[in-house]
């Protein structure tokens, strides 16, 4: 029987309001680390690991459905009764879908590079395959992993994202996310989480990358449809790893009112 439980980290007081981070898809935790510091000073601040991701649990089920409720639940079991809620890219969509199913329990939300529509599911595909590809029984490193995955992946940046997914112990190596599931569930994790009728009333703010593909002006219809009163603020030195890419202007709007 698989034991449900979403692996999270916790800092600040536990008087202080409330905030919770979800990564996106391949992330973790980890992630969030470091705005996590910074907002640890004013909120009580939790970074989860989604299903199938970092050290949370595996299950054949990858929906974001499924994951929007293992939100709620864990929310439950921390004694949350409400929250700001800040998602980055696949985060963002559960935190969509959990703010139109949850409203009253969600007192703020961030999205963060990402928007309520379709997206193509063979964006991903090339990543899943050339992480399959790679040969665990044959490593002896992080750094020979590294190299052997370099024809695949060029961009040192996002190579370095990808290992950070790779563990080991005692030598032996293994894929931190249960990756074939999320390959198989990719369909359903590039789809609009959200309804045509879902609408969530309060405060949002989506915060975009300048350089990102991930949103663009075509999709502020569709934004407004389902969020009235959302703000959108763009870090014009951006990509999509908004947070990291730059953390001073993604802290500014994460701390607007």
């Amino acid at each position: 029987m698989t034991i449900r439980t979403l692996a999270f980290d916790e800092a600040g007081s536990k008087d202080a309001p409330p905030i919770v981070f979800l990564h996106g898809l391949l992330g973790s935790r980890r992630n969030w680390r470091s705005v996590a510091k910074d907002m640890s000073t004013s909120h009580r601040v939790f970074s989860l690991d989604l299903r199938n991701h970092g050290d949370s649990f595996h299950d054949e089920e990858g929906r974001v459905s499924f994951m929007v409720d293992d939100l709620r639940v864990w929310a439950d079991g921390q004694g949350l009764g409400s929250f700001v809620l800040c998602g980055h890219s696949l985060g963002g969509k559960i935190a969509m879908k959990f703010a139109c199913l949850h409203g009253a329990r969600v007192q703020r939300l961030v999205v963060v590079d990402i928007a309520p529509r379709d997206y193509p599911p063979d964006n991903h595909l090339s990543t899943f395959d050339g992480l399959l590809a790679l040969n665990l029984q044959t490593l002896s490193s992080h750094k020979d992993a590294d190299l052997q995955l370099m024809k695949a992946f060029p961009n040192w940046a996002f190579r370095k994202f990808l290992l950070t997914n790779l563990s080991e112990e005692s030598g032996v190596f293994g894929w931190k996310p249960n990756l074939c599931v999320l390959r198989s569930s990719l369909p359903d994790l590039s789809r609009n989480p959200l309804t045509p009728e879902e609408s969530y009333g309060g405060v949002v703010s989506f915060v975009n990358g300048g350089k990102s593909s991930y949103v663009c002006l075509e999709d502020e219809d569709s934004i407004l449809r389902h969020f009235p009163k959302a703000r959108t603020k763009v870090l014009p030195e951006a990509g999509h790893f908004v947070h990291a890419e730059d953390k001073p202007g993604f802290l500014s709007a994460l701390r607007e009112t």
